[in-house]
């Protein structure tokens, strides 16, 4: 009979000691995630990937438009394959929004074309980087225009975003489609 006990007592004992490791082990890690400077490191990190998967696309100049750091062959071949429905890019832009004169504009490499014969148009945001290079990164969202019947679409804006679309010629029905999607491979990791 003093077996039963010892054995019911050594069970204890270790069922005891593996919830204290357990609750010890699981603080650590909460600890982990609430820790500052790991946090700080992390997006330290993950700003240098996203810096390193960037392109620059232009240069803003203090007179005059941006001047294009890629070619617009390039581009436009980029642009069809971010398309990817036969769409086919023959005009590449890059253009400030039109904001309120107090706030800063926002640039946009734009795609004009043709797909069975409906004009297209994509927006991609380039991030400025302050000193004057426009970068475009691959979580930059996509801005779509598809005219049905219309010969013209044109981006809508409030201040310096990009809200929707309107139709340059609005008779007859004719309507412009407008699409908001995340990220772009425009150009692919390798």
């Amino acid at each position: 009979m003093r077996v039963l006990p010892r054995l019911l007592g050594f069970g204890l004992l270790g069922l005891l000691a593996s919830l204290l490791m357990l609750t010890s082990c699981e603080a650590t890690r909460t600890r982990e995630r609430s820790d500052p400077t790991r946090e700080a490191q992390r997006l330290t990190d993950e700003a240098a990937a996203r810096a390193a998967r960037s392109r620059q696309i232009a240069q803003v100049n203090e007179a005059g438009p941006p001047t294009f750091k890629m070619g617009q062959a390039v581009l436009a071949a980029a642009f069809i394959r971010q398309f990817g429905d036969g769409t086919v890019v023959d005009k590449v832009l890059v253009r400030p929004s039109p904001s309120a004169p107090k706030e800063k504009a926002t640039y946009y490499l734009i795609g004009l074309g043709l797909r069975d014969g409906h004009y297209r148009a994509m927006a991609l945001p380039l991030r400025d980087t302050g000193n004057g290079a426009l970068l475009l990164t691959p979580d930059a969202e996509r801005y779509v225009l598809t005219g049905s019947g219309c010969p013209t679409c044109f981006f809508d804006f409030e201040g310096s975003r990009i809200i929707g679309s309107s139709c340059g010629d609005n008779s007859g029905g004719n309507s412009c489609s407008f699409q908001i999607l995340n990220e772009n491979n425009l150009f692919p990791l390798r």
